[in-house]
């Protein structure tokens, strides 16, 4: 893995609209069982499958989708940084307030 700084990675566009989608998926729809399961992922696969959980719970829910570009810079940072950093990342912007 390359040395990322955690700045680049919690102020990466594709981080914040993940963070965006699970805010909303728990304001929105209660969805807790989304990010419960990002929490618990250890794995590259496990993360991919927890985000690809996220999308199918929510599909119908219109405004928040992530855009695909930011799914493959999410995938990215994953290859580059480490599930456990690009996962407390998204975690983070998830349950912050926005402005």
């Amino acid at each position: 893995m390359s040395e990322v700084s955690l700045y680049k990675v919690y102020s990466n566009e594709a981080v914040k609209d993940f963070g965006n989608c699970y805010r909303n998926a728990l304001r929105q729809n209660d969805d807790y069982a989304s990010l419960t399961e990002l929490e618990n992922v250890e794995t590259k696969e496990d993360f991919a499958e927890a985000l690809k959980k996220l999308l199918r719970r929510n599909y119908s829910k219109e405004g928040w989708k992530p855009k695909e570009s930011s799914l493959e810079e999410v995938m990215k940072l994953v290859d580059n940084c480490g599930v456990r950093i690009v996962r407390a990342a998204i975690i983070s912007h998830a349950l912050t307030w926005k402005e």
